[in-house]
């Protein structure tokens, strides 16, 4: 589940996730669209299990 800038997710989804995570955000970007979003999320779980 990839949720809104701001708003996030609502609560009901929140409770049936099974991990939330963030991404932090520094200097003048202000928010990420939801392609760029997740694939900053893909990259970190690929680079974090190691290359096959």
């Amino acid at each position: 589940m990839l949720g809104a800038e701001g708003t996030g997710l609502r609560q009901l989804t929140r409770k049936t996730c099974d991990a939330l995570v963030s991404i932090p955000m520094r200097g003048a970007v202000e928010s990420l669209n939801v392609s760029v979003a997740s694939g900053i999320c893909l990259y970190e779980a690929v680079r974090q299990r190691g290359s096959a």
